[in-house]
């Protein structure tokens, strides 16, 4: 829970991944109960849960890729593919791994250009 809660770049990348991992595997089956409800009619009510949950936790997604990014200072581009990777499935895997192992963790590493997570508030 600490992690969840904990200030500065940090936290926000915790959040960031979190919602990033739960939006990715929330959109699959909802792909999946669509293209069943398309082809057969069935699974309706599996598209309309999969489909709500999907819709009100990428608000929050693109709260957690907000925050991140503005702690971050990431380019309009990244801010970009990072919001429409929620969109496709499979997609917010890989941006995710991308923008942390190749933006982020650099970052951190230099120490320069972003909050200290340590930082008082």
């Amino acid at each position: 829970m600490r992690r969840l809660t904990e200030r500065g770049v940090a936290g926000a990348l915790f959040r960031y991944q979190l919602m990033a991992n739960i939006v990715g595997t929330l959109i699959i089956p909802l792909f999946i109960f669509t293209g069943i409800k398309i082809a057969t009619g069935h699974c309706k009510l599996e598209v309309e849960i999969f489909g709500v949950t999907h819709g009100y936790l990428y608000i929050v997604y693109l709260i957690a890729v907000g925050v991140l990014s503005f702690k971050t200072r990431l380019n309009i581009i990244w801010v970009l593919v990072m919001c429409g990777a929620g969109l496709v499935p499979g997609l917010t895997f890989l941006v995710e791994w991308w923008v942390v192992t190749r933006k982020i963790h650099p970052l951190l590493a230099l120490g320069s250009g972003v909050e200290s997570s340590s930082a008082a508030p």
